[in-house]
């Protein structure tokens, strides 16, 4: 009786129109727009889109930098503060 009732009561939730789930894509891996500061237009947004998703890809450390503080944390596998050590030195 108690899971028919939790059941019951999960569903009115769902259905409740305060209910909603908010799924944020990762920039880096994904073809859509995120709505998050970084990439808010007028605060730098602009340095961050367009950017290579890979080590492999920059074509210079700086860029690799960049790409690091808007977010691509993949690019620093060490968690040291330099991407990209093939390209970046002091890693």
């Amino acid at each position: 009786m108690k899971k028919i009732i939790l059941g019951i009561l999960l569903s009115a939730f769902t259905l409740s129109s305060n209910a909603t789930i908010t799924v944020t894509d990762n920039p880096f891996y994904s073809d859509f727009e995120v709505e998050h500061p970084l990439f808010a237009k007028g605060t730098g947004g602009s340095q961050c889109k367009g950017l290579p998703r890979v080590c492999t890809q920059m074509v210079s450390c700086e860029q690799a930098k960049q790409a690091l503080k808007c977010g691509n944390t993949k690019l620093d596998r060490d968690k040291d503060g330099v991407p990209c050590e093939s390209i970046c030195p002091g890693g």
